[in-house]
């Protein structure tokens, strides 16, 4: 299956937040899935993280 992640969706399972449920938990990490995410939601990311309103645990290539 084809997964479009929402950016909240994204940084909480990047960061294992508890936020996620155990459904979507398993979606995600489930291997016969393709994870996808948006251009706009990594522009987003990158500036709230120039503006010091986002910290990741890895920089965004």
């Amino acid at each position: 299956m084809k997964l479009l992640l929402d950016t909240h969706v994204f940084i909480w399972w990047s960061s294992s937040s508890d936020k996620l449920t155990a459904k979507v938990y398993d979606l995600i990490t489930d291997t016969n899935n393709s994870l996808t995410l948006s251009i706009a939601s990594v522009w987003g990311m990158q500036i709230k993280v120039q503006l010091s309103k986002l910290n990741l645990i890895a920089p965004l290539p």
